[in-house]
């Protein structure tokens, strides 16, 4: 049986794996215009971490992985793109955090209903944080 010591190293260096992952997949398809425009493959590690991290870790790495690429790569646009992306994925991390544990009883079903929930509630998440952003609220 691992302790908790164990346990949290474990997540740590799985969380710096997934941040990891997400700033080197927008380069695969950002070589592709008509691909990258359309497809933000940094979602992928966040949801994965949410998943097998826990709500905390997935919300941490979802709200520094846009914000930490912006510094080192200046995409995305960090005003309004990236603090609107930073929210977007800590909200797709927390919730797949928070809610598969309560839906792994059900297999591949519990699986895809949690997908699809943080999914559609990061995009309500994220539109109401740009809107707030744009209208001069932030």
């Amino acid at each position: 049986m691992k302790n908790n010591s164990q346990i949290h190293l474990f997540k740590t260096v799985l969380s710096a794996f997934f941040l990891a992952l997400a700033y080197v997949l927008p380069f695969m398809t950002g070589q592709i215009p008509e691909i990258g425009a359309m497809l933000c493959p940094m979602h992928l590690p966040v949801l994965l971490c949410g998943f097998l991290c826990g709500a905390p870790w997935g919300a941490a790495v979802g709200a520094v992985a846009p914000l930490l690429r912006n510094l080192l790569f200046g995409m995305p646009p960090l005003y309004p793109t990236g603090l609107s992306m930073a929210v977007e994925l800590a909200a797709y991390g927390l919730i797949c955090g928070l809610l598969y544990p309560k839906m792994k009883k059900m297999g591949l079903k519990g699986i895809y209903i949690t997908l699809i929930s943080a999914m559609i509630l990061g995009r309500i998440i994220w539109a109401g944080a740009r809107m707030l952003m744009l209208a001069g609220g932030v």
